[in-house]
């Protein structure tokens, strides 16, 4: 499997799991047999949340939730930063949820 070099097996089994979920059948395809290389690239970008991923899969950043469980099965340490920037963008009030933090440092 060209992703063992990369990959590691539990977010490999992630992957699969995830193609449980309608919509995402043929991700671990495309992941080891399409498009390898590329999605290693992706993945080892430095922010990988906030570049397209390869394929017919770069129409996620047009569902962000959907690109959220993508991170969290192939980047689980990007989680954090992923799920803040959703929470900013997509949510009523984002940034008051995700930047209340810093207003109140110096208190």
């Amino acid at each position: 499997m060209p992703v063992k070099n990369w990959l590691q097996d539990k977010s490999w089994f992630s992957v699969q799991k995830l193609t449980e979920i309608e919509g995402f059948e043929q991700f671990a395809t495309h992941l080891s047999k399409e498009a390898p290389q590329r999605f290693e690239q992706w993945y080892n970008e430095l922010t990988p949340e906030n570049k397209p991923l390869p394929l017919e899969w770069r129409g996620l950043d047009q569902r962000p939730f959907q690109k959220l469980l993508v991170v969290r099965c192939i980047r689980p340490d990007r989680v954090t930063t992923a799920l803040t920037d959703f929470i900013r963008s997509n949510l009523p009030n984002g940034p008051a949820f995700v930047d209340c933090d810093a207003e109140y440092s110096s208190v």
